[in-house]
């Protein structure tokens, strides 16, 4: 008899715990805004959708707004948008309604338009649509139109919004179809990144109006660029960077990798020799942006999707930049400072290359690389004076060398800021150095696709690496004006927020949607009035606690405010501070850290409730075994002292007439003698049971030993015929239907004996 198995073990709540506590570690915290808005304010905020001056609404029978750029210049708006262009004051304030002062239509000729139409495209993309919206001068304003993909350009006075000059080419300065990403900047000469064919097949960085040659990168390379989706353009020292994303080139092994990248060309550069890159940048190199989440793993957030300018934090030239995964990857986004130092040290660092359309990409041996330096801006005074004096050696190396093999760290190797809460991803940023009243804080506005902003207070000078401690959640707000700028079932498109710009005078945000622009304040701080614990522990920098008992939104003057502890002990009780946050439960959302922990969760689970199924299982085919092996035991111990049934092979019945009677008698000589010695009920069946009996069945006895004669058989199975015997017959197929449900004895079976006890046949 074998030893009961002992229980398995169970680690499983110890492995549960373990497991938590490692997918707490994964992320940052992610606590909620301190504050959430009412959605009641959005009625008190004023909205620009068209309207002139002395109207209410736009006219009758006007089309809907398709806003592609925005401008601000000190007071002044501009809003570029399908066919028009807006000049909006922003002084003096007002709280209800936004309007223009002065309008410039600029429709696509007709001529235009059919061909747009003849090439395939609709009747609505055949428009012209502002892409191009900049400050050329004091007074003069550069912008460029799609013209039914055709695009042109034109200078325009800011005052009159009257054309100055001639329309240009728009060609390799704004993008045929607007639906395509470009970015612009005038730093002395235009430069733009944009794609300069109808296919959009070739992606081009250009410079263009200026008194030095016209420039572009090189055509059809891919080592250059790969789709590339153009973000954001600043001027640093002498270079101009390029923020862009497009597919990796050095992870082509993985298929489509989509990487974040900077790139940068001298602002002097005077193109190449005639024999290489003539009339193409000599300076141009790109390297990859490094957003990512430190551990044994990093995460990367490798989708870039806004960049701030140049900004001054802590002493240091910074860019902040927002980033999100992939469509197919776990929903996040991240938003990380880059030094523009840092920036300008990876392009003297090491070169990548890849030897063979086959071969990875590897680091290129410093003696390798020719001098002076590729990349570098040529000067008066300089070995050469200009880059068209390069040797072609170092073109070369230019021309098939662009990308540098260090990624651009981000400040404290890690992201300022991690949601992964929300539904939507964070497509714009806007950034506040000066917040506060005396300018000492820096305040960081994110918004996400849909016109959800959330308000960061953060401390560059606060960690020990001199970059930045825990940002904190101050708020969360809406900007989308449903009632104003949903006209005509706009929906999620409708909604998607272009463009964040931070009106420092007004203290407001400027939030562009395609149907309208809503200005809203940076603070709330009327909602904390009546309660100054309220106020104080808000940690807004932007609001205070005056004398007279309200809080108000800030200037230098006499007031309380704790924006780094929020120490509010003493201050009593008051209910309106903390709220529940709107994107903690939208339309059941879950975060990482809890997406993990159910994952590994189910998994321990699983693994312990199969483990306990296949034990049990086991365990009972083991039971179900060692009773067998117990009746078998049993029954060849006590020889005749149970009734063994047991039938002879086919073919061996004895021919003694029909149904056998000579056989039967035989047999009953030969193995039953003893039996009729020994009881009369082992003989003769009991009629209860007979299936010859009809209309007899009474209820069967529990203790009762089942037998048939064996004269009532007429077909026999195999079976040995080495043990005492008592031979059975089955019902004839004219009997009664037997009551019990016997199994039928197969001839399939020759090596099994069976013995029926308590109305079953079992076999061993």
């Amino acid at each position: 008899m074998r030893t009961p198995r002992a229980p398995p073990p169970r680690p499983a709540p110890l492995l549960l715990l373990l497991l938590l506590g490692r997918a707490n570690g994964l992320f940052p915290e992610e606590p909620p805004p301190l504050s959430v808005a009412p959605r009641d304010y959005l009625n008190h905020y004023p909205v620009f959708v068209g309207s002139g001056p002395g109207r209410l609404t736009p006219a009758e029978g006007a089309d809907d707004l398709n806003i592609q750029r925005v401008l601000r210049v000190n007071r002044t708006l501009f809003i570029g948008d399908r066919d028009n262009l807006y000049r909006v004051e922003l002084e003096p304030p007002t709280t209800t309604e936004l309007r223009y002062q002065r309008k410039l239509t600029w429709r696509s000729n007709p001529s235009d338009i059919n061909v747009c139409r003849m090439k395939g495209k609709q009747e609505g993309e055949c428009r012209n649509f502002v892409k191009v919206l900049l400050l050329r001068d004091e007074s003069t304003l550069f912008v460029c139109g799609s013209n039914a993909f055709n695009p042109v350009c034109a200078n325009y006075s800011m005052d009159t919004l009257q054309p100055l000059g001639d329309n240009i080419s728009g060609m390799a300065r704004c993008p045929y179809d607007p639906k395509h990403a470009n970015v612009a900047l005038f730093s002395g000469m235009l430069f733009t990144a944009t794609v300069t064919d109808f296919l959009a097949i070739d992606a081009v960085i250009y410079r263009s109006l200026g008194d030095r040659p016209t420039l572009r990168t090189v055509k059809h390379d891919s080592k250059w660029f790969k789709e590339p989706y153009f973000v954001h353009a600043v001027e640093w020292g002498s270079h101009v960077y390029f923020f862009f994303r497009e597919i990796a080139m050095e992870f082509n092994y993985l298929e489509k990798v989509v990487v974040s990248r900077v790139a940068r060309v001298c602002k002097n550069d005077l193109g190449g020799s005639p024999r290489v890159l003539e009339k193409q940048w000599t300076s141009f190199l790109k390297a990859r942006l490094n957003c990512s989440v430190p551990g044994d793993s990093h995460f990367y957030f490798n989708v870039l999707q806004a960049v701030t300018g140049v900004v001054s934090l802590g002493g240091r030239p910074v860019v902040l930049a927002v980033f999100s995964t992939p469509s197919n990857s776990i929903p996040g986004s991240a938003v990380c400072a880059f030094d523009m130092t840092q920036v300008a040290a990876v392009f003297e660092g090491r070169f990548r290359e890849q030897k063979s359309p086959e071969s990875i990409w590897t680091p290129v041996p410093e003696d390798q690389v020719p001098r002076p330096r590729p990349g570098c801006c040529a000067a008066p005074g300089m070995q050469y004076n200009a880059s068209s004096a390069f040797p072609d050696e170092i073109l070369n190396f230019v021309k098939t060398h662009p990308l540098m093999d260090e990624a651009v760290p981000s400040l404290g190797h890690t992201p300022w800021i991690v949601r992964t809460l929300m539904r939507h991803q964070l497509t714009r940023v806007a950034v506040d150095v000066g917040a506060g009243p005396w300018g000492n804080h820096t305040v960081v506005f994110l918004g996400s696709e849909v016109g959800t902003v959330l308000k960061f207070l953060i401390w560059p000078n606060a960690s020990t690496s001199g970059t930045t401690g825990p940002s904190v959640f101050l708020e969360e707000f809406e900007t989308y004006r449903p009632d104003r700028c949903g006209r005509s079932g706009g929906g999620e498109a409708g909604q998607r927020l272009l463009s964040l710009e931070l009106d420092t005078a007004s203290g407001g945000l400027l939030a562009a949607f395609p149907r309208c622009v809503v200005r809203v304040p940076v603070a709330r701080c009327q909602q904390y009035s009546g309660c100054m614990k309220n106020c104080i522990g808000s940690q807004d920098p932007y609001c205070g606690w005056a004398p007279d008992g309200s809080c108000i939104f800030l200037s230098p003057g006499a007031f309380e405010q704790d924006v780094s502890g929020a120490s509010t002990a003493g201050l009593g009780d008051c209910t309106g501070l903390l709220r529940a946050s709107l994107a903690e439960e939208r339309a059941g959302l879950v975060s990482v850290n809890l997406l993990v922990t159910s994952s590994v969760a189910a998994f321990v689970v699983g693994a312990v409730v199969s483990g306990f199924s296949v034990g049990w299982y086991v365990g009972l085919r083991e039971r179900r075994e060692l009773a067998r092996r117990k009746d078998k035991e049993a029954i060849l111990a006590h020889g005749g002292g149970e009734a063994v049934l047991s039938v002879s092979r086919l073919g061996e019945r004895r021919a003694a007439g029909p149904g056998g009677r000579g056989e039967r008698e035989g047999t009953q000589a030969g193995g039953v003698g003893e039996e009729e010695a020994g009881s009369q009920r082992s003989r003769e069946p009991d009629a209860g049971l007979d299936p010859r009996t009809p209309g007899s069945h009474p209820e069967p006895k529990a203790d009762r030993t089942v037998q048939w004669h064996e004269a009532h058989s007429h077909r026999w199975a195999p079976t040995p015929t080495i043990h005492p015997q008592k031979f059975c017959s089955f019902p004839k197929k004219n009997s009664v239907p037997f009551k019990h449900e016997l199994p039928i004895l197969s001839p399939s079976q020759p090596n099994e004996f069976y013995f029926m006890e308590q109305g079953t046949i079992r076999g061993f």
